[in-house]
This record gives structure tokens, C-alpha cells and sequence, in this order.
């Protein structure tokens, strides 16, 4: 008698901090942000922005994460505040794990309202399963803003954070 013992396609989590960071559940994404300007920086909203962004979602499937973000962007001459959608597809690995991310939405100037700006943000990053429930992001993309006085802008942004799952 012969008999075949074979795994599912899945993979088996290493430590439990792993196999809890693959349930699907609440996620919370807080990160630091900053980001110099490319191509054209002459105007007050082009040369630079620091901040911080934090994305409330839901973790679908080990891979596929959705959710919605507010943040606080500083520029050389202004401050503007995103109002977003965020979803992130991450790789099969293990303690370190590659991901794609795209942000977009748009960018309320509070003052004038009119100068609003639409924006797209892709990048790619590293999250890395520090703890149970908690692991850390870095990643980088191109951040690029429409609308307002002075048309396109790009950034190179560079963001850290923190990444919190709930039960």
C-alpha cells in the first residue's frame, strides 16, 4: 500500500508573533514621513514636507491590507493634511517581509480650500515582525500632488512607522 502525505500550498508560520501577524483583523499603521521635492522647487510647497500619517484598515488575507488614513504634512510654507485610502500587498516571507503600497487622495489646505491638491503616493518597503500584534514598516515612493497655484509636485518620501494589529 502506498500512500501520499503532502502540505497545503500554504506556509507554516515559524514563532506565534508570525502566525499572528498573517490573521486577517484591525490594523493601525502610524508612520514618520519626510520627503525632499524633485524636478521644479521654487514655490512654497514643493522643496520639502515632513509629518506623520496614520492608517486605520483591515487585513483581509496575509497579503492584501486596506485601509483609510489622515495625516499632517509641513511644508516649507504651509502645512497640509491628507485625507486618504491606503492598501498594501505584501509577499510571502517570513520575519521580513517586502511589500507594495499605494496611497491616494487628497491634501486639504484649511485655510483656502481651493487649494486642495489630489495625490497618488507608490512605493515599495520592508515590514518587519517585531512582537506579537506590533511590526515595524520603512519604506520609500513617489509621492506626486496636482491642484493648487503652482500645478505637479513630486517627492522621493521616505516613511517609518509602526504597525499595530488588534486580536
Amino acid at each position: 500500500m502506498c500512500m501520499l502525505i503532502a502540505q497545503p500550498d500554504q506556509r507554516v508560520a515559524k514563532t506565534p508573533a508570525l502566525n499572528h501577524d498573517w490573521r486577517p483583523g484591525f490594523v493601525s499603521i502610524t508612520e514618520l514621513t519626510v520627503a525632499p521635492g524633485l524636478g521644479r522647487t521654487d514655490d512654497g510647497y514643493s522643496k520639502f514636507y515632513y509629518g506623520f500619517t496614520s492608517v486605520a484598515g483591515y487585513q483581509f488575507t496575509r497579503n492584501i491590507k486596506v485601509g483609510g488614513g489622515v495625516g499632517l504634512h509641513i511644508h516649507e510654507d504651509g502645512t497640509l493634511f491628507p485625507l486618504y485610502m491606503d492598501i498594501r500587498y505584501s509577499l510571502n516571507a517570513q520575519k521580513l517581509v517586502p511589500f507594495f503600497s499605494g496611497a491616494g487622495g487628497i491634501m486639504l489646505y484649511l485655510k483656502e480650500l481651493g487649494q486642495t491638491r489630489v495625490f497618488i503616493n507608490p512605493a515599495v518597503g520592508l515590514h518587519y515582525v517585531a512582537a506579537n500584534k506590533m511590526a515595524i514598516n520603512l519604506s520609500t515612493g513617489l509621492m506626486v500632488t496636482t491642484g493648487g497655484p503652482a500645478e505637479r509636485k513630486s517627492f522621493l518620501n521616505l516613511k517609518l512607522g509602526l504597525e499595530f494589529k488588534g486580536k
